[in-house]
This record gives C-alpha cells, structure tokens and sequence, in this order.
C-alpha cells in the first residue's frame, strides 16, 4: 500500500512571502503570511520511495487519487495553529529546561533544592522563557527508572510554588501528570509519547490539558544502542499520525496536541541530522511541532575534539533552522541567548 507525504519546500519570509501570497505563487505555513512555500516535496512510500518536487500550480494537474491525499495535507499544512494554554503559535513560543533531578545530562543538581529551582525559574521567565518545563526523572542516554514517589517529591512542591508562571510537567508518568495538574501544571510534555504507562493516554483525555508527544526509541537506559528506521522521517511521522488517532478516539481535542520529534531520543548522528534539515514535513500532521536540540549529544558528534561544554552554537544553529521551517516552540537550557537569536531571526525574516 502506497503513502503519501508532502513538505512545504521553496520557502519565502516577509514582504516576499506575503506577495506571492497575494499572487497565488505561494502558500502560507500555519496560517502565518510572513513564512510562505512556493513548491512541494510529494514522497510516495513503498516498497521503492518516490519523490517528487512541483510547483504548487502544478497540483490541479495530478491524478486524481494522487491530487486527494496532496491536498488533504496542504491544508494541514497551512492551517492556522490555534493558541495553547494561551500560547500564540503565531510567535515561537519557549520552554525552559527546570530539571529538579541529581543526575541530568546537562544540569542535573544544579536546580534540585527549592530555591534554587524558583530562582532559576524567575531567572528564565525574565530572559524570555514562556513556559518552565519541569522534569523530576532524568531521560538522558543510559539513566534508569526513579519511583512514582522519588518523582513526585521532586516536582510538586516546586510546581506548587511557581505556578504563577505557566508550568509544564515533563514526566511519563500518569500519577505524576495527575498530581502536577492539581498543583498547577499546565501542560503535559511526555517524552514516551504516552507510551511508557499504558494508563496515560487516558489520563491525559480526561485531564483535557494541551499535551506535547515526544517520539523515543525504546526507554532512555536502551535507547542509544544502535537505533534503526526504515526511513527515519517517515516512521516518525506514521507514528505521530498513529498516536493523533488514539487521542482522537478518546475525543480529545487535537489542536491542544504538540509534537516533537524527539532529537537524540534513540537516533543517531543522521537520524537526528535529517530530522532538524526536514522538519518542516511533519506541518501535515496538523499539530503545532516543538524541538529540543539544546546541548544535544549529536552537537558534539559533529565537533569532535572542538565539542564546548555547553555546545551554544550547535544549538542556535539547529533552532534557526527548525524556526526558519516554521517550528513554533522549542525546548532549551540558554534562554536569554535563544530568545536573543529568535529575535533577531524573526526581525530578519519579517523584511
């Protein structure tokens, strides 16, 4: 059975974008008229993977069938993404990193008593964050499994006490989304996509709370050890369009869904590569797509023996470019130099 798959391609910014707009040379990404596509990557998956790249004038010349499944993406694509928790989706929106954790990749114990984490998530909001993420368990590469308990004490009473900022829970967990809704999180960001508690995918259709899907190969203690895809972009997507399925089964509202492929979550150097460069293709699922690139392990894969500690300039090199695909939100540790380079792009763009 054939597939069909379309990413935006040829993309304009600003006044330009606007005026091919206006000339019905281009259409927009998300609703927003200041990012704009002008061709389209049509990929047919079988057993050999076809690609094709038209112009979208070109579209009403299809086959019929062909011209059906194209269209019912471009519309995914270019619809606009609604607000979230109040979020607008028209601007990037950023979650900062909160871990409250002893053994996190990259700041594990620095934040894990109180003060300091309502410290640092006072420190964040006022260097530009929207949204503190805060997560009790670690999922770096190799970390092991923590208690429901162990977890809860690490969140809650920080939730409790920040809530004044909007709060996202990152946790698998559905007794710790449960409990960090009721101290006043507003978002679920779960990095099994609902996968690792068989009871979570309920949960999250009861509690009605906007959710961001995260896709991993297998659990964080096993995930680095030799993942594989068949085509590592299109079994993403399947699985995403999968998981919508089941949480609209479960009438749950798929505008509060939000997916993020999930960068060094079971991928390799390539994988994570080709998912940053081609991002922009999971637009036709419809969901408003976040990404997690800071301090990634792949940053320092590519560097080699010039890796810096905080690997800065990886990161701001891999959120442009998702931004410039028209990603909405992105997940990081270095909010006031993120914010500074979002900015500064969005300024850019917008001429």
């Amino acid at each position: 059975m054939q597939k069909i798959y379309v990413r935006p391609m040829s993309l304009s910014y600003g006044s330009n974008a606007i005026s091919l707009i206006k000339l019905k040379k281009a259409l927009p990404i998300c609703g927003n008229k200041k990012l704009a596509f002008s061709n389209i990557e049509i990929i047919i998956r079988a057993k050999k993977h076809k690609f094709k790249n038209i112009d979208i004038n070109q579209i009403k010349y299809l086959p019929i069938e062909l011209k059906k499944h194209v269209l019912k993406n471009i519309r995914n694509i270019t619809k606009k993404r609604k607000k979230i928790s109040g979020l607008n989706l028209n601007k990037f929106v950023i979650f900062g990193v909160l871990n409250v954790t002893p053994d996190s990749f990259s700041d594990g114990g620095k934040f894990n008593k109180l003060k300091l984490a309502i410290k640092r998530s006072r420190q964040m909001s006022n260097e530009g964050a929207n949204v503190i993420d805060v997560g009790g368990e670690s999922t770096r590469p190799g970390a092991k499994l923590i208690t429901i308990s162990q977890e809860k004490k690490r969140v809650l009473q920080v939730i409790s006490k920040i809530k004044k900022f909007k709060v996202s829970i990152d946790t698998r967990k559905s007794d710790v989304m449960i409990a960090a809704v009721k101290n006043g999180a507003k978002i679920i960001n779960d990095v099994s996509a609902l996968d690792f508690d068989q009871k979570a995918l309920g949960v999250v259709a009861n509690l009605k709370k906007p959710v961001i899907l995260n896709h991993s190969q297998g659990t964080p203690d096993i995930m680095q050890n030799n993942p594989k895809y068949q085509n590592v972009l299109l079994d993403i997507y399947d699985y995403f369009e999968n998981k919508i399925r089941q949480l609209k089964n479960k009438n749950y509202l798929i505008r509060n869904i939000i997916i993020d492929p999930g960068i060094g979550f079971g991928k390799n150097l390539d994988h994570n590569l080709n998912l940053i460069s081609n991002i922009g293709l999971f637009h036709g699922l419809g969901c408003p797509i976040m990404l997690g690139p800071s301090r990634k392990s792949f940053i320092g894969k590519v560097m080699k023996n010039k890796d810096s500690k905080n690997r800065l300039g990886g990161t701001l090199s891999a959120i442009i470019t998702g931004y410039n695909q028209g990603v909405q939100c992105f997940r990081v540790h270095d909010i006031k130099e993120v914010h500074e380079a979002l900015k500064v792009q969005e300024a850019l763009n917008s001429i």
